[in-house]
């Protein structure tokens, strides 16, 4: 049984077809558009980790799941942290592709309270995303993308991200506590796979290191010349790491 926990919601569950095609032929798959994205409802306000974590929660529960592996990606690992944290009997094992946790959060948010820009053309802030969003979705799935000859799947997740709220993305950034994930992940028991692109350009190898070291349970494997989401650009050789840990394999402790 596996639960694909979406990512930021600047997408929706489209974006996992190539998992969910691999592994529906296995298993059990279960996906959701996270709320304010896809056909999922759209609040004025609750986008925090927590409430993240209990959609989450919801979806298990109205399909009679009682544990279930976990599937996500980038932003995601903060929904996923939060509820195997809060539930831990819940989750048997965890694959994060790309994962982002920041450990020293930024405390300056005057970029999401008001319209602010760092420097001219800077399209991640409030103004940048309320004046020019196709243009910002363009260079956000550029810089996921990185690998050569992207254009297509480029072009197909910009078609996704402009259906995306701006207004719903900025009350987002306002009110998540990054500052919450860490402590969880430190503490986190589930068997944890993280898959990292060697070429990331939104999220360093270092970056998902740091992550792993600072988990009980963990391990990286990178794919040599990925970006951010191999899982969608070369989802051959992802698909394989996942079925290992999450199926073939039978979850090991590390030796210490």
């Amino acid at each position: 049984m596996i639960l694909f926990i979406p990512t930021w919601n600047l997408v929706d569950s489209r974006v996992v077809r190539h998992q969910v095609d691999f592994f529906g032929a296995r298993t059990t798959v279960i996906t959701y558009d996270p709320r304010g994205a896809g056909v999922s409802d759209r609040p004025d306000h609750g986008y925090d980790f927590p409430m993240h974590a209990a959609d989450a929660l919801a979806v298990l529960d109205a399909a009679s799941v009682g544990r279930a592996s976990i599937i996500t990606a980038s932003r995601g690992l903060g929904s996923t942290v939060r509820l195997a944290s809060a539930h831990p009997g819940r989750v048997e094992r965890i694959v994060a592709v790309g994962p982002y946790v920041p450990f020293e959060p930024s405390t300056d948010d005057r970029f999401w309270t008001i319209d602010q820009v760092a420097e001219p053309g800077d399209l991640f802030s409030a103004h940048g995303w309320r004046t020019d969003w196709p243009a910002f979705a363009r260079r956000f799935m550029e810089n996921v993308f990185s690998e050569p000859d992207s254009e297509a799947t480029i072009r197909e997740l910009v078609d996704i991200a402009l259906g995306a709220s701006p207004e719903i993305l900025i009350t987002q950034e306002r009110e998540l506590n990054w500052a919450a994930i860490p402590p969880l992940l430190r503490a986190l028991t589930t068997p944890t796979l993280v898959i990292h692109g060697q070429e990331d350009h939104a999220v360093s190898v270092a970056q998902a290191q740091q992550i792993v070291d600072a988990m009980q349970d963990a391990r990286l494997e990178i794919i040599p010349g990925g970006g951010h989401r191999p899982d969608i650009r070369t989802p051959e050789r992802v698909n394989e790491l996942m079925a290992e840990f999450l199926i073939e394999s039978p979850i090991q402790k590390p030796a210490y």
